[in-house]
């Protein structure tokens, strides 16, 4: 995989590196030039033009940076382009068939620097050489050290040196950045894996759901466009935030008796993600005081830092900020925390702080504040991105207000947080509403288009339309009318509410008739609806919605779940609630409104928020976005606290045991042996071993007791209920299954091949026997792929294999005469040796003498 880098990005080229030092003498005011008697400046000042084409040689089809540049940055420049800049600058080209271009360079940034893209047509040598025609500036500019200066000067005419540009056949070669990763992997992400910043979320905290203080996404809603999330349930560790669960006799065991964690009246959980890391508020007691604020890798569980709730100690992390800044003299991100204290149950809060999310310190306040709920910057040619939008209405007007304002340091091209600012400074616009729409409020945040509605009710409790509406669009970069406002008609007297917006439509949907609406956010005109929704008489008491992938799903108190084409009205699919028999009182379970979508998936629970019963059996549900179709659910209580997702795990805290959840895909281990270690050839050899889930929570107090050996994989189906067994006290599933195990070996050879696969058990354990081919040294290997839920692992091990002995050829022996043959022929023998004997003594007995 090859990244193709865009040199338009290489604003930070050498033109910038050289006149740093320059640009920053030059911002500091100190005139450059002496004043005359009036304290004016009037002067031609001459100008030093340079070229640079790179890279050089490039191939055919590459892009080439064109770098045209004064060796000073404009007198009068300041920062985020104020004051007079080079302008006219023009580069000649000249092809190597002899034709010729010019390339106008535009404007100069204020380090006098100018750049674009090249790419050539043709092989051979082009030649570059910029001209600037010169100018005049006059203006006054503020010094940092005195008053003042008024310049009136001329720039005069300059030109650069001639430089080459070798175009060659072959391309040269690019920067391969690493591929995704195929293994586990942890927070920072290399700089250079551009690739893996796909990988890579963040969860801000920018709205708070009812009855909360943080949680949600951002201002459009719980939808997470960015990194993957669990497409199982299995857990990577668990943390406690309360006592949880049942109290234990003499308390009764019932519904009724579990630690409180349901209230509306109290706060117990709500999550900040960024750079990997988690935080959140530490709350204790009926009261919830602010006990501390904690931070934890949301892959191990562990505790990075903790520190007191804020400078005062009462304080909640409000949201986070990841912020890319650039400047003629720094750029990078950095990574924020705001906080603010607790406020009246329908108040705003006096000030904001602003604290460094790596550490926890403090860096600044913000005083006077607004509490909405933001957006964030995503302009993609912007410079700053990142940066915190707010849109409210105060007063009779619509303002927009912009982070990025406060942050500056005081020299005004580095990003410094500090002392103490107020909210005013960071307005971008304000514009005055119209009378018959200035009563209402902000239906529809949006990053293009901010709508307004003013839809009467009785009092603030109730639902009772008056029957119309009257609704408008601004422009949310400029503040512009542009539609409206437009007096509408609704149902009278009934529930009528905005439930998201998305694709140019924003969507009412009618509470008492369970129908939905969809009007243009182009123009505020009805373009579909009313489209009744299919549910249950449960629906009419709760309905929310999440908006993403061009639909709205609509779900409500009675279970249903109902995705909407934005466009058309159309419903796409229906989730039917599943029957919940005496668990409930409702005969289904209920579905809560804190649902949150990201990657392809909505999650939502099965749970409600107010009283108990904490009723058992209810479940966190990931349901498909396309098809509507369950791809998994994990027992969990979810409702009163938001579900975030960020690189590529879910957290939630769950009401039947007040425990935080990592949900993702964990690390495993596989062990491997092998036996007998040396053996003859034609011997089968057992390969077997574990495969082990090495997830951070495994390592906990409560699994290694009750797992010494490890906890074991299991399948993606298995999943659910055997992590329900492993961290939440439910019994042992009877038919949980293992993981595959590919066995492979490398011969004496040097052959690689599969020799087998197997299934691991409920214990983790695999076998799987075969016999070595040829003799020799083998490497044994043990391989599990990986799965939905866990990361690949291996292990190796070695056998011999010796030559079978050969078996020893045996000497011929004749064959032994019977039993009787024997005998007779002894005796033939004996008389033999007798007569031998005999005739030997005759002949000696002749021979005397």
């Amino acid at each position: 995989m090859k990244l193709k880098l865009k040199l338009h990005t290489s604003k930070i080229s050498t033109v910038i590196a050289m006149v740093l030092f320059l640009a920053m003498s030059t911002l500091s005011a100190l005139p450059l030039i002496n004043a005359q008697d009036d304290g004016s400046v009037a002067t031609e000042v001459p100008t030093f033009l340079m070229i640079n084409v790179a890279p050089n040689p490039i191939g055919a089809g590459q892009e080439a940076l064109v770098n045209a540049f004064m060796t000073k940055p404009p007198i009068t420049a300041g920062f985020m382009g104020t004051g007079t800049m080079y302008e006219g600058i023009k580069v000649a080209v000249t092809k190597p068939d002899g034709s010729k271009m010019t390339i106008d360079m535009g404007k100069s940034d204020s380090t006098g620097g100018t750049w674009t893209n090249f790419t050539p047509d043709q092989t051979g040598n082009y030649t570059f050489k910029a001209t600037y025609p010169g100018q005049h500036a006059e203006e006054t500019v503020m010094n940092f050290f005195g008053p003042p200066t008024f310049y009136n000067i001329t720039y005069l005419k300059s030109e650069s040196e001639t430089v080459t540009l070798i175009v060659q056949e072959d391309p040269i070669p690019m920067f391969n950045t690493a591929p995704l990763p195929t293994e586990y992997w942890s927070r920072p992400i290399q700089a250079q894996n551009y690739f893996w910043a796909e990988l890579g979320s963040n969860w801000y905290g920018l709205a708070a759901p009812a009855f909360a203080t943080t949680g949600g996404y951002d201002a459009t809603g719980n939808f997470q466009p960015y990194g993957t999330a669990p497409n199982t349930g299995h857990i990577m560790w668990v943390k406690s935030t309360h006592f949880g669960g049942q109290p234990g006799l003499p308390i009764p065991n019932d519904q009724m008796s579990n630690y409180m964690t349901t209230t509306i009246a109290t706060n117990y959980f709500e999550p900040i993600i960024l750079n990997g890391v988690l935080y959140y508020t530490e709350y204790a007691g009926p009261s919830a005081i602010k006990s501390a604020w904690v931070a934890v890798d949301i892959r191990t569980g562990e505790t990075l830092w903790t520190r007191s709730a804020g400078e005062s100690g009462n304080e909640v992390i409000r949201m986070g900020q990841v912020m890319r800044f650039k400047s003629i003299q720094e750029f990078g991100s950095w990574a924020f925390l705001y906080s603010c204290p607790s406020a009246s149950f329908f108040g705003t809060p006096e000030y904001m702080s602003v604290y460094d999310a790596y550490s926890g310190e403090y860096l600044m306040n913000i005083t006077n504040i607004q509490n909405p709920a933001f957006l964030i910057d995503e302009i993609e040619d912007s410079d700053q991105k990142g940066s915190l939008l707010g849109y409210y209405t105060s007063g009779g007007n619509l303002t927009m207000w912009n982070s990025s304002r406060l942050m500056l340091g005081a020299d005004g091209i580095t990003m410094r947080p500090s002392g103490t600012k107020n909210w005013t400074e960071g307005i971008e616009w304000t514009v005055q509403l119209p009378a018959e729409i200035s009563p209402g409020g902000i239906a529809i945040r949006d990053h293009d288009v901010i709508v307004l509605r003013y839809a009467p009710t009785y009092n603030q409790f109730s639902s009772l339309s008056y029957g119309s509406q009257v609704t408008a669009g601004y422009n949310a970069k400029t503040g512009q009318l542009l539609w409206g406002p437009k007096n509408q008609t609704i149902p009278k007297l009934q529930d009528v509410a905005v439930m998201g917006a998305g694709e140019n439509t924003y969507v009412l949907h009618n509470k008492d008739t369970n129908e939905a609406y969809g009007y243009s956010m182009k123009n505020g005109n009805l373009i579909w609806g009313p489209v009744k929704l299919p549910g249950n008489a449960w629906d009419h008491i709760s309905i929310a919605a999440e908006v993403a992938y061009g639909k709205i799903f609509i779900f409500g108190f009675g279970g249903y779940v109902n995705a909407v084409d934005l466009e058309t009205g159309k419903i796409d699919w229906t989730y039917v609630p599943r029957s919940s028999g005496y668990n409930t009182g409702y005969g289904i379970y209920p579905v809560w409104y804190n649902g949150m979508i990201a990657d392809g998936k909505l999650f939502i629970s099965e749970s409600h928020m107010y009283d108990p019963p904490v009723y058992p059996g209810a479940q966190q549900l990931a349901i498909n976005t396309t098809t509507g179709e369950l791809v998994w659910s994990i027992l969990s209580f979810t409702g009163r606290v938001p579900t975030a997702a960020a690189d590529g795990y879910l957290i939630q805290w769950n009401s039947f045991d007040s425990q935080i959840y990592s949900i993702g895909k964990g690390p495993s281990s596989t062990i491997v042996a092998a036996s007998p270690k040396i053996s003859e050839q034609g011997t089968a050899v057992l390969v077997e071993g574990n495969v082990i889930d090495i997830s951070a929570g495994t390592t906990d107090s409560d699994r290694t007791a009750r797992f010494p050996h490890g906890v074991p994989a299991v399948s993606d189906e298995s999943q659910s209920a055997w992590m329900e067994y492993v961290y939440m006290q439910q019994p042992k599933p009877t038919n949980a299954t293992g993981v595959k195990v590919t066995i492979s070996v490398l011969d004496p050879n040097g052959n690689a091949y599969n020799v087998g696969t197997t299934t691991s058990d409920s214990n983790g354990f695999y076998k799987l026997a075969f016999t070595p081919e040829v003799p020799g040294e083998y490497s044994v290997f043990a391989t599990f792929a990986g799965s939905e839920s866990y990361w690949p692992s291996s292990a190796e091990t070695a056998i011999v294999v010796s030559e079978t002995e050969p078996t020893p050829t045996p000497t011929p022996v004749a064959a032994a005469p019977p039993y009787e043959s024997y005998i007779i022929g002894m005796g033939i023998a004996v008389i033999v040796a007798v007569a031998v004997a005999t005739a030997a003594l005759m002949l000696i007995v002749r021979k005397r003498p």
